[in-house]
Order: C-alpha cells, then sequence, then structure tokens
C-alpha cells in the first residue's frame, strides 16, 4: 500500500508541475504579446508624427507634429515662413496663419506647456511656448520641440523675425 500511495503522489506532483509550468508559458506568451502591441502602438503613433524642421535666425530646431487635425491640416501648408513676435508678457511668440486650422477631436483647450508648439483658434495664430502657461479655452497643442536648446532660441529671437518651417 505504502509503495502505490507514493507512486500516486509522485503522479500528482508530476502532473501539477507540468500544469504549472504549462500555464508559465502561456502566461509569457500573452506578456509577449501585449508588449508586441504597446510597441507596435508606440511605434505607429511615430510613425503618424510629422518630422520637421524650425529654422530660426540660421539655427534648426528639431520638432515633430501631432496626428490632432490642427496639426494633420498644418503639415500640408508646410513648407512656410511665418513671421514670430512676442505675445504681451507671455512665455511664447506668435505669429498670425490668417486662416483656421480644424480642431476636430481635440480638446477645447489646454495649458501652454514648455516646448510645446500651439494653435490659438480664437486669433488664429501659430504659437512656440518656451515657458508655461495657465490653462485657455482655444489652445490646440500641435506639436513639440525635440531641440533640447529650443528654450533660449526662441525666448531670444527677437520680434518680427521670419521662421521658416519644413517637413523633414
Amino acid at each position: 500500500m505504502k509503495i502505490l500511495e507514493k507512486l500516486l503522489l509522485t503522479i500528482a506532483a508530476v502532473t501539477l508541475l507540468a500544469g504549472c509550468s504549462q500555464n508559465k508559458t502561456d502566461n509569457s506568451k500573452a506578456t509577449k504579446s501585449t508588449n508586441e502591441r504597446t510597441s507596435q502602438v508606440t511605434t505607429a503613433q511615430k510613425e503618424t508624427q510629422t518630422k520637421i524642421t524650425v529654422s530660426i535666425n540660421g539655427t534648426e530646431l528639431k520638432a515633430h507634429l501631432n496626428n490632432s487635425s490642427a496639426a494633420k491640416a498644418f503639415a500640408k501648408e508646410l513648407p512656410t515662413t511665418l513671421s514670430f513676435r512676442d505675445y504681451a508678457d507671455m512665455p511664447e511668440k506668435v505669429a498670425d496663419l490668417n486662416h483656421s486650422l480644424p480642431t476636430k477631436g481635440m480638446p477645447s483647450g489646454h495649458e501652454g506647456t514648455r516646448g510645446a508648439i500651439g494653435y490659438w483658434s480664437p486669433q488664429q495664430r501659430i504659437v512656440f511656448h518656451w515657458g508655461t502657461e495657465d490653462y485657455y479655452e482655444g489652445i490646440h497643442i500641435i506639436g513639440k520641440f525635440d531641440s533640447n536648446n529650443y528654450r533660449n532660441v526662441i525666448r531670444n529671437m527677437g520680434n518680427n523675425v521670419n521662421v521658416r518651417i519644413t517637413k523633414e
């Protein structure tokens, strides 16, 4: 009887271990599949961004436009040259676009975050945020600067400066 009990316990232990091993394999496959999907989404999002170069006073800044409706419409207008200037006492430079961009599917407002490229829909302007602002209805973020030196270049560029924006 003792031999039979040991044999049954051994079979049960092997069966249990085999089941755990199978679950572990299934879980690692599921994790791998989830990681692949996350990687694909990140890659897909990056591929839909439009890489741009912003030329200010002889300095080229790398940036990108996001996948929003306003950013896609603005990207279709590139290359373009716009005249940027200070706006009030705000940490930004603005350029008149003189026409509207679609904002369908975008939040109705945003805070102007450091390094953001925005569209100010009430007055149809492109905005380079070199500092951070409060939330305002009508600010729509359409991109972001990638170059580390963007803040100094934009902040110190002067007024009524022609800025060339091109697709990479």
